[in-house]
């Protein structure tokens, strides 16, 4: 029996005048244990009858000393558990992912709940696009495309995002298979295990568990209250010869800011100063309130990724696919990443997207306004709650109050699920979530009215 150690990536190269790139390369070594004797070699069961204590010890000392077991051609990698039979083998790296606290919410709800926890527009997508769509299929669109996207939806979208840099092409832009899966696939094209990311907290679920993906160290920096803009002195301050790249969301999933300029130009000065990546998460940029102005690092796109959706913008979650902007050296790398994850993204849906385009502004000024008033609604509703304190968002469409009850994020949170209400606990984003919830006003006014009620309620019963 022979254990294998584990692999590593290096990072190698340097683009002259950008930060450095990941090279992802194997490198395995192996060792020969001194098990070999305790397992027969064609059942991996043990040779000998070992009582339950005996199998505890030996699992204990598997997993101490070899983590895992080179199987003969054609078997599993196997571990004997604690009963003394096969038990599958989990990679680490799975291990070190934390359930989602959303969707542990969600797994507790009724079919019944009102949900104030997800961010999905409850609207239909436009007529326009969904026409496009079933166009697309009919005509044969349904085969596989290019890795980086259609060159149709890629001009489309670097005419749109040239309003931030005149000189932003086509080459710039990659089609995803999704935000998320452009999030994971620019972290694995930039980051290497030892490197830190800074990243926000409170902040958007996925950050850290895609650091940890590709073996580096996700370091929080945080947010002031109540505008929630990031702290930049402590961002400043968690910079060591480690650091390459600094996460930013804006508008911010979960707590409805928006950069203003003064922090926008101070995020731009730290990563120029430090030689940073910027990985700038803008998939809320068109949900902006009050005459708000959006501060894109598109503008500095030479050392920048900028990651985007469909989703929200169009109402087509369910469609998986989003978009990213870098600089055209960088794009080159990350749709070799792409490939090896999704090949390509969905082709009839690019294909609706690039052709109904232009819908989307026109959407956006029909629903905006909503948005609008049920944003202003919920906070109120929310001021009104003793003990609750909710800043108004400036962007995105949620809420993150702060409460003032002895009760954990996560309790509150479980409790309210179980009355009928589903929210997120401010945990689920960070630590520093603690004391908070995350209310969506992606819902009709009907539903935050009597959702907020039922929260009403639970928060005075537990005062009594």
């Amino acid at each position: 029996m022979r254990g294998v150690l584990p692999t590593y990536s290096m990072a190698v190269c340097a683009a002259k005048g950008s930060p450095n790139l990941s090279r992802r390369c194997s490198e395995s070594s192996e060792k020969t244990w001194t098990a070999c004797d305790i397992l027969d070699r064609h059942s991996w069961r043990p040779v000998i009858n070992l009582h339950r204590q005996d199998a505890q010890r030996f699992v204990r000392y598997l997993n101490t000393v070899c983590r895992t077991i080179f199987i003969p051609r054609g078997r599993t990698k196997e571990l004997i558990n604690e009963n003394g039979y096969h038990a599958p083998m989990i990679s680490k790296r799975a291990r070190s992912i934390k359930p989602s606290g959303i969707r542990e919410m969600f797994e507790m709800a009724t079919k019944d709940s009102i949900n104030l926890g997800l961010g999905e527009l409850d609207f239909e997508p436009p007529q326009e696009i969904t026409n496009a769509l079933k166009k697309a299929a009919e005509q044969g669109r349904n085969r596989y495309g290019p890795t980086k996207g259609i060159d149709e939806l890629r001009q489309a979208v670097a005419s749109r995002v040239s309003r931030y840099r005149g000189d932003l092409g086509m080459e710039n832009v990659v089609i995803t298979a999704s935000g998320t899966q452009g999030t994971i696939a620019a972290y694995q094209t930039l980051f290497d295990p030892g490197d830190e990311v800074l990243i926000p907290e409170p902040g958007f679920v996925l950050y850290e568990p895609n650091c940890m993906l590709a073996g580096a160290r996700a370091v929080p920096y945080g947010l002031t209250e109540g505008s929630f803009m990031p702290d930049v002195d402590e961002i400043n301050s968690l910079i060591t010869p480690r650091t390459r790249g600094l996460v930013v969301n804006s508008p911010s999933n979960p707590t409805g800011g928006v950069l203003d300029r003064e922090t926008f130009n101070a995020l731009v000065d730290i990563a120029a100063d430090n030689d940073l990546w910027v990985i700038s998460d803008e998939v809320y940029e068109n949900f902006l309130y009050d005459g708000g102005v959006h501060h894109s690092f598109n503008e500095h796109i030479e050392r920048a990724v900028v990651l985007n959706s469909f989703s929200k913008s169009f109402a087509v979650p369910g469609w998986r696919i989003g978009y990213l902007t870098a600089p055209a050296e960088l794009v080159d790398h990350i749709a070799k990443i792409q490939y090896h994850l999704v090949a390509a993204p969905p082709t009839p849906q690019q294909y609706a997207l690039a052709e109904a385009f232009d819908a989307q502004e026109s959407f956006l000024r029909k629903i905006l306004p909503e948005f609008d008033r049920r944003r202003r609604a919920i906070v109120r509703l929310l001021n009104e709650i003793e003990g609750f304190h909710c800043p108004l968002p400036r962007g995105a469409f949620y809420a993150f109050p702060r409460y003032d009850l002895p009760i954990s994020s996560r309790e509150l949170a479980t409790r309210l699920v179980r009355a009928g209400v589903i929210v997120a606990p401010g945990t689920a984003f960070g630590e520093r979530g603690e004391h908070h919830l995350r209310f969506s006003y992606a819902a009709s006014e009907e539903n935050i009215v009597r959702g907020l009620e039922m929260v009403k309620k639970v928060v005075e019963e537990l005062e009594h």
